[in-house]
């Protein structure tokens, strides 16, 4: 993180423009970033608070534009929608080396997050298969973030923190795959000759265009689909035989859990809402471990919470706490009968009996 001290300093402002910071927006998106550039982006971004705006939706615009299928309108779209940041002969010259630049580096990702405050932005590395001009994308999101990805077929996701998703612009392929590790909440565009699916490893969710919840950490025992609207069947572990004979067919506000441990699966009533109440910066939660809330702590505000209570690790809780709510405020809740104490340091939480 840098210190600003510029303020909403105009000639600074203007100075900015002048040096390209069109340019430099490039190199942001492009993951080709220097450091100085980065410092130079801080100092525009803080001089007004149009800038970040206006960085919020360069964002969602690359998220689409990048994509391959549109790499050849790019930088014309750039130009059209933002070529009014900076004087056109300042940046030609550094436009070319972005042409065939599809690589975006997550570590670039985190300065908009920080500055700008917007969930919608893209952090993904590019793998090209040569022989089938097939571009395929990771996005993954740290700790303390969530982001939200358009997909080639317009498709919405957004991914919760600490989690993966991968996908590729397979536009003519039959069928349109994705690739979770985590959670991520998906609004799917319909095509009824193109399935979606959702892949984890041990669960397979077809659709052809609905909203749903997908959850699937690896370092826990369940993964849970939660239907909003629409309609979702589910296969396991694997055996999708074509994607015929689905072993259970989902309807809105039912919840699918399946162990992997065990491999049982149940079926339940939710309120289906109160699962993707995460996308908007609300924890909700109903008749949960203590083990499971503390990852959702741990993801959300990028902390460690340490569980040294046998009988804390066994407690259930039912709660709703908004984005204003710090996970101090939290765990005073949760210790309502004041059974425990906790001391931090850093970001670890160290959690006891009294």
């Amino acid at each position: 993180m840098y210190l600003i001290t510029s303020g909403n300093d105009m000639a600074g402002k203007k100075e900015m423009e002048h040096n390209g910071i069109e340019t430099i927006l490039l190199a942001y998106f492009s993951g080709e970033i220097t450091e100085q550039e980065r410092k130079e982006l801080l100092q525009w971004l803080e001089a007004d608070e149009a800038n970040k705006k206006t960085m919020a939706e360069m964002a969602d615009w690359w998220a689409i534009s990048h994509v391959p299928l549109f790499v050849s309108d790019r930088e014309a779209g750039f130009k059209k929608y933002f070529g009014n940041l900076t004087e056109t002969g300042q940046t030609q010259a550094k436009h070319k080396r972005f042409r065939f630049s599809f690589a975006a580096k997550i570590a670039a990702v985190a300065l908009l997050f920080l500055l700008v405050g917007t969930t919608s932005y893209y952090a993904g590395k590019n793998t090209q298969t040569k022989s089938r001009e097939i571009a395929s994308y990771e996005t993954v999101v740290p700790f303390g973030s969530k982001t939200k990805v358009i997909l080639p077929d317009k498709s919405i996701v957004w991914i919760n923190a600490g989690s993966t998703l991968t996908y590729s612009d397979n536009v003519a392929g039959s069928r349109r795959e994705v690739f979770l590790e985590g959670e991520a909440y998906f609004e799917v565009a319909h095509d009824s000759l193109k399935p979606f699916i959702v892949k984890t490893g041990n669960v397979d969710v077809k659709v052809l265009g609905t909203s749903f919840d997908v959850r699937a950490y690896n370092d826990e025992k369940t993964i849970d689909v939660v239907l909003l609207t629409g309609k979702v069947d589910v296969y396991l572990n694997n055996t999708t035989d074509g994607y015929y004979n689905a072993d259970a067919e989902l309807t809105p506000n039912q919840m699918l859990s399946y162990n992997r441990e065990t491999s049982d699966m149940r079926i339940a009533v939710v309120h289906s809402p109160d699962y993707s109440a995460w996308k908007d910066g609300q924890i909700k939660f109903s008749e949960q471990l203590f083990t499971r809330i503390a990852r959702d702590l741990e993801r959300k505000y990028n902390i460690e919470i340490e569980i040294n209570s046998n009988y804390l690790k066994k407690e259930i809780f039912t709660g709703s706490f908004s984005e204003k709510h710090t996970v101090t405020d939290i765990l005073e809740e949760i210790d309502v009968d004041k059974k425990y104490k906790w001391t931090q340091t850093g970001t670890k939480f160290i959690i006891k009996d009294k």
